[in-house]
């Protein structure tokens, strides 16, 4: 069955959802909760090779420090740090909120789902786990800079949506907001979370058991993706780099307005915005040794979305 489809029983809903950023929640017939159901989670836990930042546990302060659920191990007579312990995460998950960041790496079935969600929006998809215990929210409002679909697989949850931005110069993470939420949702197992990017939002797990859920991050092409698209076309054209005197000078630019507006001509703002979301898509080459890589800047995030 079309992936799509299954999040919201109806694919055109889903597409206009999309276009316009209002909130939903939708009631599938057939929700994708088998993909990680709770009683997987001892599974991943206890292989020995999860390691930060795959998992990270915060409460609403902050995060919970590493060693306490990180305790070194010897590996190739070497000390190695970041390996999870499953015992000691699930002794601190009673008072704690667990995330698991970059599932679609590395579980197999949701892997697989996020890859047809690409194929199907061409856009940047990717997935997060996130298990937070009852009466407890895993960080006050804030905003994300992606859609979210939360898809919730047990327990229960209660959302409240703020809006989005009144500005287009705004930032994820923490927001403040004074007024009342302009939508709320009450989620049971198998229900779908439509939270549109830069929507401040909270949530707190009710019940009487842990909240379990998945969230797909849809990324959208930003500013930034724009005018690297741009530039793209325009570094196409080569012109002289060291033009002599006014006459070469005036000439050079002549040449690179005329490779501009041939590079230019035919592309459409439509076109130049899937030029943006291909450049999003793109594999981020490793990094060299000694340079940080994405992984590596992660470990160094607080900032916790619901």
């Amino acid at each position: 069955m079309d992936v799509l489809h299954r999040l919201t029983d109806d694919t055109d809903t889903f597409h206009t959802t999309l276009a316009q950023g209002e909130p939903a929640v939708f009631r599938p017939a057939d929700p994708p909760s088998e993909l990680f159901p709770l009683d997987e989670l001892d599974h991943w836990l206890d292989t020995g090779l999860l390691r930060v930042p795959y998992l990270q546990l915060a409460t609403e302060e902050g995060e919970v420090e590493l060693p306490r659920y990180c305790p070194p191990r010897a590996v190739l007579n070497r000390i190695g740090h970041g390996y999870v312990d499953g015992a000691a995460v699930r002794e601190l998950q009673t008072g704690a909120t667990l995330l698991l960041r970059y599932v679609d790496q590395w579980h197999p079935g949701i892997r697989g789902f996020c890859a047809s969600m690409r194929e199907r929006l061409g856009r940047q998809v990717e997935a997060l786990y996130f298990v937070t215990p009852p009466g407890t929210r895993g960080r006050p409002v804030h905003r994300d800079d992606a859609d979210v679909l939360v898809v919730q697989i047990s327990g229960t949850k209660d959302w409240h949506l703020y809006g989005a931005p009144d500005t287009d110069r705004w930032a994820p993470g923490a927001a403040a907001v004074t007024d009342a939420p302009e939508f709320t949702a009450h989620l049971a197992p198998g229900e779908i979370l439509y939270v549109p990017r830069g929507h401040a939002h909270r949530a707190l797990a009710t019940g009487a058991h842990a909240s379990a859920h998945l969230s797909f991050t849809v990324r959208e092409a930003g500013g930034s993706h724009l005018h690297a698209a741009l530039a793209d076309l325009l570094s196409a054209r080569s012109v002289p780099l060291r033009p002599i005197g006014e006459a070469q000078l005036l000439d050079a630019a002549d040449q690179m307005l005329a490779a501009a507006r041939t590079a230019l001509s035919g592309v459409t703002a439509e076109t130049l915005v899937a030029r943006a979301r291909g450049r999003m898509r793109a594999v981020a080459p490793s990094p060299k040794p000694g340079q940080r890589g994405p992984l590596a800047d992660a470990t160094r995030e607080s900032r916790l979305p619901d």
